[in-house]
């Protein structure tokens, strides 16, 4: 019986909680970061729908789907164009026509399925106007998650003012710790 019972004792402090230190864990429509695009796109879809980024520093290419998604309106994909189309950053758009109080109740869903997934973070919870509009009538709710490993993670609600004429939406933004150096050191540069 103390044979038993030591089991027990013993094996209770050999489960691994089911919390992670790894962005790749977090899957949206199915797909993580780190993952090949080529698994779930044709190489002639990616390669024809493929594009550059905005920004100055042309070291990540950008793919865009809108087809097949089950809880998403579109997911922009950031990818070294190196023949390989490992996938470095997700960014997943939720539309909220003219309700933004829907998206950030959506918001608050991610952002505590995030704190129950994810273990060695910090969080920055802020608002800002959003730099597309220039009168300063779209606001963005922003809440990063910064990992311990260099990864990053971005909740984001933008409502948009109406003479924009763009639907409110959220984003969910998963980039591994290589990309997040990227867009904060070098993509404008």
């Amino acid at each position: 019986m103390k044979k038993l019972l030591a089991i027990i004792v013993l094996g209770l402090f050999l489960i691994t909680p089911s919390q992670s230190d790894d962005i790749r864990d977090f899957e949206i429509e199915g797909i993580s970061v780190g993952d090949s695009l080529l698994d779930y796109f044709s190489k002639k879809e990616i390669d024809e729908y493929k594009s550059m980024p905005s920004w100055p520093n042309k070291k990540y290419t950008r793919f865009v789907s809108f087809e097949n998604l089950n809880i998403y309106d579109g997911i922009l994909f950031y990818f070294k164009d190196d023949g390989n189309y490992l996938v470095s950053s997700i960014s997943a758009i939720l539309k909220f026509p003219n309700n933004i109080n829907s998206c950030y109740k959506k918001k608050m869903e991610v952002t505590k399925d995030f704190k129950d997934i994810f273990t060695d973070y910090k969080t920055n919870s802020y608002k800002s106007d959003h730099q597309q509009d220039k009168t300063g009538k779209s606001k963005n709710d922003i809440i990063d998650f910064n990992f311990s490993n260099g990864a990053s993670s971005r909740v984001i609600c933008t409502d948009w003012s109406k003479e924009k004429g763009i639907d409110d939406e959220l984003r969910v933004i998963l980039s591994s710790k290589e990309y997040t150096y990227f867009i904060t050191n070098e993509a404008y540069k």
